[in-house]
């Protein structure tokens, strides 16, 4: 079955290292979120009972996308070549070429919505989304941490609205 050819990192998923690693995107998107939002970069937060559903709904049709759709795509048609472009020297973390290109692509998508800026700095986030969907095979834990990530934006725009 290509999911588990693909998606083959299921054991390092449950290493201290990733959960440490896990742990720590969760615990930083709520800072990071209320710096984009203090440079302007927030969202829209005119009516709550809209934008709140629309959070959960964008970010799951995101990752079904880009994560469950592109990048499975691109990992099925460039397996063996690029396989893993090292992002640093620890065991646990690396980055393939469906991952790097999908989270370009995904960056790119922001553009029509957001400056160049808050566009690029989509990229990062976009990667560890990557990662942890390669590594743990399922597409609930990027929907969680980008539902998390867009609800902290969220939060944070909110609060500093004029």
């Amino acid at each position: 079955m290509i999911r588990d050819r693909i998606l083959h990192h299921s054991r390092a998923f449950r290493s201290a290292a990733w959960q440490q690693l896990l742990l720590g995107c969760t615990v930083a998107s709520p800072g990071i979120a209320w710096l984009v939002a203090s440079y302007g970069f927030g969202l829209p937060t005119s009516d709550p009972l809209r934008d709140l559903p629309l959070l959960v709904l964008g970010a799951a049709a995101e990752e079904i996308v880009f994560r469950g759709g592109l990048q499975v795509a691109l990992a099925q048609r460039y397996w063996g070549q690029w396989r893993w472009m090292p992002v640093a020297r620890l065991p646990w973390l690396s980055l393939t070429s469906a991952n790097l290109i999908t989270g370009v692509i995904f960056a790119l998508m922001h553009l029509w919505r957001h400056p160049a800026p808050a566009a690029l700095a989509v990229l990062p986030v976009s990667l560890l989304l990557g990662l942890s969907f390669e590594w743990s095979g399922r597409l609930r834990i990027p929907i969680m941490l980008h539902l998390w990530f867009n609800v902290s934006l969220w939060a944070a725009s909110f609060l500093m609205r004029p």
